[in-house]
């Protein structure tokens, strides 16, 4: 692997490392490079994440996999009435025939999934205008990733909005106009020109205890549907040990091999190709991040805070 500690790294550096060409881009970075002030940029961020509302998706999908753990022969009924529970149209008492079946043992357990993820959602439009970059906040509805019907994570989920004082700012604009320059440069590359960009922020703050490691990938190795991804700019890492972003590509035979993987430190991001990448440069790449857990118990619980995008363009 390449040597983290000269970033930036690209595709072309872990191309060296492998011995092979990886066509689509990767960036493995930090704001320093990017031209902003890694310590003002932390300071700044890293109070905001108590704010952020917990999220109850994850929640409810362990629930009913619990479940049908614990009652195998109704696991087709079971997941049948996930997509109204998981979007919060229906709740427990879907499910509450089983839920009563429980041991008082396993109802305790059951009872301990609570959530474990703080976050938010934002939206920005930035265009090219003739004295630079324009960005307007729109609203965001509902949040679905454009991933294949049967992974839960197709369904629409609403989260609570970013405040403004999160994202209508400096530092967080000055990060998002250095994207739309790197997404400039990847795509010109291809011959390919861009001069709109939407870009879908998400804030998470995940917990990890003595009892329950943290875990922000729990559906594993994935794309998020978006033509260009920031899997994470960490702004924060309280108390932790693991939590290793891997880029990914999916070869020919289907099979997925890991080809760069970093710990991020506070103030570094990674940003690659997401969904059609193959097709447009050449290489198909997926991105994970493995479960982290607390590095000292007597300091209580960790925390992993970070933002991630999704980047579309639009013209």
């Amino acid at each position: 692997m390449p040597n983290k500690s000269l970033l930036p790294i690209t595709e072309f550096s872990i191309s060296q490392t492998l011995g092979r060409k990886i066509k689509s881009p990767i960036l493995v970075s930090n704001l320093d490079h990017l031209g902003i002030d890694t310590n003002a940029f932390l300071k700044y961020f890293r109070s905001l994440s108590k704010d952020l509302a917990w999220d109850p998706y994850d929640v409810r999908r362990l629930q009913v996999e619990f479940l049908i753990k614990a009652f195998p022969k109704d696991k087709t009924i079971l997941e049948s009435r996930l997509p109204d529970f998981y979007i919060g149209k229906k709740d427990k008492r879907s499910y509450r025939k089983w839920i009563s079946q429980l041991s008082k043992k396993k109802r305790a357990e059951f009872e301990k999934i609570q959530p474990w993820r703080r976050r938010s959602v934002s939206k920005f439009e930035l265009k090219e205008i003739k004295r630079g970059i324009s960005i307007k906040r729109v609203k965001v509805p509902q949040f679905a990733q454009g991933v294949a019907s049967e992974d839960i994570r197709s369904l629409p989920r609403v989260f609570e909005e970013a405040p403004a004082s999160h994202v209508e700012n400096e530092f967080f604009y000055d990060f998002m106009k250095a994207i739309f320059k790197v997404v400039q440069e990847v795509r010109a590359k291809v011959n390919l020109k861009v001069s709109k960009l939407s870009m879908t922020a998400h804030f998470m703050s995940v917990k990890a205890t003595s009892a329950s490691p943290g875990d922000n990938s729990p559906e594993g190795a994935h794309e998020d549907g978006a033509d260009y991804i920031v899997s994470a700019l960490v702004y924060n890492r309280f108390n932790l040990k693991g939590g290793q972003t891997q880029v990914i590509e999916e070869l020919k035979n289907g099979k997925k091999e890991i080809i760069f993987r970093h710990t991020l430190k506070p103030g570094e991001f990674v940003f690659q190709a997401d969904s059609g990448d193959e097709l447009t440069y050449g290489t198909d790449l997926w991105h994970h991040v493995s479960p982290f857990h607390i590095a000292d118990p007597k300091r209580g619980e960790g925390w992993r805070d970070i933002i991630g995008f999704d980047i579309n363009v639009e013209k």
